[in-house]
């Protein structure tokens, strides 16, 4: 079985591997694969309101659209995820003497290891919304070109409606370009009182900036990097334990687990209204702990590492970009299964059907368009490939 999910395992330096963070990946794309279905199952039956009223209703925390409707925070924990792993290298260099960064490495491996799925994923779906959808090419070709260099919301100030949930992913590469400022002006002085102000600063200022957005419906920062910095500090906070308190990191206890159940009704609790400045900062706490909890509790920790769960965090990417669109493509002819036994059943029932299809889907496209990516020496044996070709 491990000789099976190996080969659906990223590419990655054994040194740089954190099991715990591809665990963590599970959970975050699990929950908003979930959260999606749910989206597209209500609209395949004709429910405009998400299914709510047929699970109990979003204010009641013993109906099931309670927790259902808070499962997009799967995004967020994203972020954090994130923030912790572009920190490490930073980090590294300034707290443990490491090699600077190589900026201009940096960014080419940004380039050269998320952009080519992201324009495959992207093209495909534009061309499903001609060919399938029958939409007009001239409506859907300037979607397409904003949409292919992450500015979709800024120019339109809603997602692209050839794929909604880039959105997200033009807000991780926001902030993959502004990490080397962050770092450089965090470590302008070396000492405790300038950190923690230039921290406090800026979690605060991106708290305020999403509660004001939100609440004067600024649309086109809506998805910016402005109103999440907040969850990508949070997962920066946590690399530099990880890099300083390692030891306390890894001294697994049952009591962390409990810590780290509690934590995550947190998340689910305080989740809603997601703007609101209280709400915001007690979820990023939560959030924060649980993170840590998937290292230090016992039972969390062996969850996050078994390599089925850490695999498919790892495909999380191809996941991502592929399930929202495939979703709505295949739900409306399996929505026409009804088993008569309540929405509830039904939805779990698309889950069941659904699901493994679309990791089938979505490890195949890894395969093809992500895991080579990951080379970075990709584009010299690319060029070097077409060269034997020509002669």
């Amino acid at each position: 079985m491990n000789s099976f999910l190996s080969k659906f395992q990223r590419s990655t330096n054994s040194t740089n591997f954190i099991p715990e963070i591809d665990g963590l990946r599970f959970y975050a794309i699990i929950t908003v694969v979930i959260f999606h279905l749910n989206t597209a199952y209500s609209k395949a039956v004709g429910l405009d309101d998400l299914g709510i009223s047929q699970m109990g209703g979003k204010y009641n925390i013993w109906g099931l659209a309670w927790w259902i409707i808070r499962l997009d925070m799967g995004v967020k924990v994203f972020f954090a995820i994130s923030g912790f792993v572009l920190a490490l290298p930073f980090l590294s260099h300034y707290l443990k003497g490491a090699n600077p960064v190589n900026l201009k490495m940096y960014f080419y491996r940004r380039l050269t290891r998320l952009e080519p799925p992201f324009i495959v994923a992207l093209v495909i779906f534009f061309f499903v919304h001609l060919l399938i959808l029958n939409e007009s090419f001239s409506s859907l070709i300037p979607h397409l070109g904003v949409g292919l260099i992450y500015a979709h919301v800024f120019v339109y100030g809603y997602p692209s409606p050839i794929n909604p949930v880039t959105w997200s992913l033009e807000t991780e590469a926001q902030f993959y370009v502004l990490v080397p400022a962050f770092f450089a002006l965090l470590f302008l002085k070396k000492n405790t009182r300038h950190y923690t102000l230039i921290f406090t600063l800026l979690f605060a200022l991106s708290v305020a900036a999403r509660f004001y957005i939100t609440e004067y419906n600024y649309a086109y920062l809506s998805k910016s990097i402005i109103v999440f910095s907040s969850n990508f500090l949070t997962g920066i906070m946590i690399a530099w334990i990880y890099l300083t308190h390692k030891a306390f990191l890894y001294k697994k206890t049952l009591w962390w687990d409990i810590i780290s159940l509690l934590s995550l009704f947190g998340m689910f609790y305080f989740y809603k209204p997601q703007h609101f400045v209280l709400n915001n900062l007690l979820f990023n706490l939560c959030a924060f702990i649980f993170i840590i909890g998937s290292f230090k509790g016992r039972a969390s920790n062996w969850f996050f590492t078994r390599p089925f769960i850490y695999t498919v965090g790892g495909m999380c990417y191809s996941i991502y970009l592929l399930h929202y669109a495939f979703f709505h493509l295949v739900v409306k002819y399996i929505a026409q299964i009804d088993l008569f036994l309540g929405y509830e059943i039904n939805l779990l029932l698309q889950f069941f059907l659904c699901v493994p299809l679309t990791l089938v889907v979505t490890a195949i496209f890894f395969l093809l368009f992500e895991k080579p990516f990951m080379d970075k020496n990709w584009p010299q044996k690319f060029k070097a490939f077409f060269s034997i070709i020509r002669k």
